[in-house]
């Protein structure tokens, strides 16, 4: 099935890109990179050769798609390990 931007919550999140668009930690916001890893409440990113971790929780992301859509989610909405993630069945929601 194609990643869209109505079901892209549903699917494998690991090797797509992603911006840290609006965070509680000031000195976050532009964190940028692709997902390499992800946990419960963490994401794993590769930027600019290093790894960075990024907490999900009271942060929004911008994530491109593989389309070249772009999608911007708060962190709330992707908390949970990825396997139940993508099992179960997500509200709707507005991208913004």
């Amino acid at each position: 099935m194609r990643i869209t931007p109505q079901n892209f919550v549903n699917h494998e999140l690991i090797g797509l890109h992603v911006t840290l668009v609006k965070s509680t930690n000031k000195d976050a916001v532009g964190l940028s990179g692709r997902i390499i890893d992800e946990s419960r409440n963490i994401f794993k990113l590769e930027c600019c050769g290093q790894e960075k971790t990024t907490a999900k929780r009271h942060n929004t992301f911008e994530f491109t798609l593989p389309e070249g859509d772009k999608v911007r989610v708060p962190g709330d909405l992707v908390l949970g390990r990825p396997e139940d993630r993508v099992a179960k069945s997500t509200r709707k929601w507005h991208n913004r």
